[in-house]
């Protein structure tokens, strides 16, 4: 079973948002300053930089995904070199994963940019709809989860 990491001033909504998505079938953690070397990620969602990203960031391999909130300028630094394969999204027409509308029921989310998921699968250019508000937890959704 894949385990998901939630990074950011917003990890707990990250994380009880990407739960609500899953339906609880994948492990997610809100990780914290004090939780940086808990359980290996194979997919780590980094909304805001965070000082705990210099200790994580570092352990993700190239079969892992980094996803990054594009409209935050100040996370792309704190990266560093890292093999995994790196999806953006947000508001910023140039992330991968952007939110075409927002309602209070949820997202209409766009992949603009193909990618491949983690189970080998070509995600190509689709919207979908999300019944959650959070952007970062709709893309770690769209990363893990056939639709």
């Amino acid at each position: 079973m894949p385990s998901v990491g939630m990074v950011g001033n917003n990890g707990h909504k990250l994380t009880r948002a990407f739960l609500h998505l899953c339906k609880g079938a994948i492990n997610c953690y809100h990780i914290k300053e004090k939780q940086s070397y808990g359980p290996h990620v194979n997919v780590l969602v980094a909304d805001t930089n965070a000082p705990v990203l210099s200790t994580i960031v570092p352990r993700l391999s190239a079969n892992d995904y980094l996803i990054v909130n594009a409209d935050d300028a100040d996370i792309f630094p704190s990266l560093g070199q890292t093999p995994a394969k790196v999806i953006t999204y947000g508001f910023n027409p140039r992330a991968c994963i952007t939110a075409s509308s927002v309602t209070e029921d949820g997202l209409q989310v766009c992949i603009q940019r193909a990618f491949i998921d983690l189970k080998g699968n070509t995600r190509t250019p689709q919207e979908f709809a999300a019944p959650v508000t959070s952007l970062g937890a709709a893309a770690a959704w769209a990363v893990l989860n056939p639709f």
